[in-house]
């Protein structure tokens, strides 16, 4: 795990240490399970595609992720429908706008309960969160496999 602080910010240089990061979060609901996204549409073959451009609006809790590979587009449980078109994100750090996604399940009684969406710069490896969602308790295997 390398996860380090430079200029006052958190960076990783592997999804792994998102994913460490996200399960080290503080002040929410505790993270039992984290997910990293990707794009197993066909047209990746065996190796998914794990780069997104994202959009994500933290007030409102809805986030989109659109493949670097492929350009298929997908919404975060019910984002289609509260859609607000947020700005695209981009690193604070380096302007970069693609980035590594690491979802953060917390499950409660087996039922998901809660998720927050977080980014790792592909440039410069600052993390950070981007929103976070109710989620209407779905059993949480079965939502961590939608993600």
């Amino acid at each position: 795990m390398t996860l380090r602080t430079v200029g006052g910010k958190q960076t990783a240089e592997t999804s792994e240490d998102l994913a460490h990061w996200v399960m080290s979060l503080t002040g929410c609901p505790p993270i039992t399970r984290t997910v990293l996204a990707r794009c197993t549409r066909a047209v990746h073959g065996d190796e998914p595609g794990t780069w997104f451009y994202v959009e994500a609006d933290a007030q409102e809790g809805v986030a989109r992720l659109r493949c670097l590979s492929c350009a298929d587009m997908r919404p975060i449980l019910d984002s289609a429908e509260r859609w607000n078109f947020p700005p695209a994100w981009s690193c604070n750090t380096c302007s970069q706008s693609i980035a590594e996604i690491v979802f953060g399940v917390s499950e409660q009684d087996g039922l998901a309960r809660w998720l927050v969406v977080a980014a790792r710069c592909v440039e410069c490896g600052h993390v950070g969160g981007l929103t976070d969602m109710v989620v209407p308790g779905v059993a949480a295997d079965v939502f961590a496999a939608t993600l």
